[in-house]
């Protein structure tokens, strides 16, 4: 299922960075101050100087040295400096924080500003970001746990690559800035939200007792659901890694198994990824399907009639899983869906496939342009990427480019299959789709 369709979008293209200095060893690290000998970049439509509020702070920890930057802009406006590698490992980091001012002219002119904060690779393609809503008067302090940082849609971003910090106002305004800082983790972190953290989110009011966990190489159970059979379900999602690791050769190995909530009860599940949302500082509908994953927490919840491997619970595994070895951020594309659904019907086979391939053939197929633009894809599409999947596995002219056709939808920091046709195959969509039809024809007749 679709992981991002409802997160909130509209991010500015031009992403503002900042050099960042090394970091002196310390408690709470600075990261940056702006000085006056700064040469800034200031972009179309935005005024930038260095101002001196007269304001003084009685927090604890880092404060406002004094060298701050005021910003006045349009939508998509702001400043850049020339940005450089950052000295430190941001797995290390457990919050980043910053200082913001606005006087209250500036706040009457403008109530509300909204920036984003964004945690970029250095090729500014994948990046983790989170929003930031500005409406208060004086001096403002943001504490942002990266661990509920959203991540850019495209190639999954990594901590370890992430080198610059970029700021950018996503509506017109004015906010000064001053003294960015990380704080450290007691321990090192990855780039999927603790399951400690998760399980408090999920059962908030519900007593430890009641909840039962198991942990695999592969899997990370997680349920509250009284009939779920862990071990069963557990060994059957580690045949599901291993098959997906003899399709898929080039995939890693996780460093932790993907992690799966089933509850009990179907409403208990529809309130949990509003939650990670909300933590995200994003809003998200409770999802309508019969499982969901977003940024590789999959959940679903408890059907007496399909019992312990109900084949959601495969589906949704897939997705999790393929966060942790792909590296390509689950956005309900033709690639996550395609090999989930794929996957699911090679362990749960539903009778009238082959029905339904041949009718979609005579009648509802998208053409496959459109099917592997990137986008998202609807639920009524999925059979369609999974004989497409089933195809690149199965044939072996295709099967032998899959592991660089990953490579290289990372890189272009998209899953449109497109622009790769051509170097990978020497073919284009009209010759792929003859030879996809040709193969649904034989192999669903």
């Amino acid at each position: 299922m679709n992981s991002r369709t409802y997160l909130v979008r509209g991010l500015i293209a031009a992403y503002l960075f900042t050099v960042l200095r090394p970091i002196p060893p310390a408690l709470a690290r600075e990261l940056l101050t702006f000085e006056g000998t700064i040469q800034l970049s200031v972009r179309a439509r935005s005024q930038v100087d260095f101002w001196k509020p007269d304001s003084s702070i009685t927090d604890s920890g880092p404060k406002p040295e004094g060298r701050a930057v005021r910003l006045r802009g349009e939508t998509g406006g702001g400043f850049a400096v020339n940005a450089t590698s950052i000295a430190m490992d941001w797995r290390q980091v457990e919050s980043i924080g910053l200082w913001l001012y606005r006087s209250a002219d500036e706040a009457k002119e403008h109530p509300t500003v909204e920036l984003v904060l964004r945690l970029s690779e250095e090729d500014q393609k994948a990046s983790f970001w989170r929003r930031i809503e500005v409406s208060h008067v004086g001096w403002q302090k943001l504490v942002l746990p990266l661990e509920w940082f959203v991540w850019s849609d495209g190639r999954m971003p990594r901590w370890e690559k992430v080198k610059l910090v970029g700021v950018q106002l996503r509506d017109p305004g004015v906010v000064t800035l001053d003294t960015v800082w990380a704080e450290p983790s007691a321990q090192p972190r990855d780039e999927f939200a603790a399951t400690e953290s998760l399980v408090k989110l999920a059962f908030p009011r519900l007593d430890s007792s009641n909840i039962r966990t198991l942990e695999t190489r592969d899997v990370q159970l997680v349920t509250n659901a009284k009939s779920l059979e862990l071990e069963r379900l557990a060994t059957h999602l580690g045949t599901v890694a291993q098959r997906l690791h003899r399709e898929l050769p080039f995939l890693t190995q996780p460093a932790k198994g993907a992690v799966l909530f089933v509850f009990q009860e179907r409403a208990e599940y529809q309130r949990f990824a509003p939650r990670i949302a909300r933590q995200l500082n994003s809003r998200l509908d409770p999802p309508e399907a019969g499982g969901y994953t977003l940024q590789g927490i999959s959940s679903s919840w408890w059907d007496e009639k399909q019992g312990s491997l109900r084949p959601v619970y495969t589906h949704e595994f897939v997705h999790s899983y393929l966060s942790r070895t792909l590296l390509l951020s689950t956005t309900g594309d033709w690639l996550q869906e395609g090999l989930a659904a794929h996957i699911q019907l090679e362990f749960h086979p539903q009778e009238n496939l082959s029905q339904l391939v041949r009718e979609g053939l005579k009648s509802s197929s998208t053409p496959l342009a459109e099917l592997c633009s990137g986008r998202p894809i609807s639920t009524p599409r999925y059979w369609q990427a999974a004989t497409l999947w089933r195809m690149f596995l199965n044939e072996p002219r295709y099967q032998s480019k899959l592991k660089e056709l990953m490579e290289r939808l990372g890189a272009a920091n998209s899953t449109d299959l497109g622009p790769h046709l051509e170097p990978l195959w020497g073919t284009d969509f009209d010759k792929l789709t003859a030879d996809w039809r040709a193969f649904c024809e034989q192999r669903f007749r």
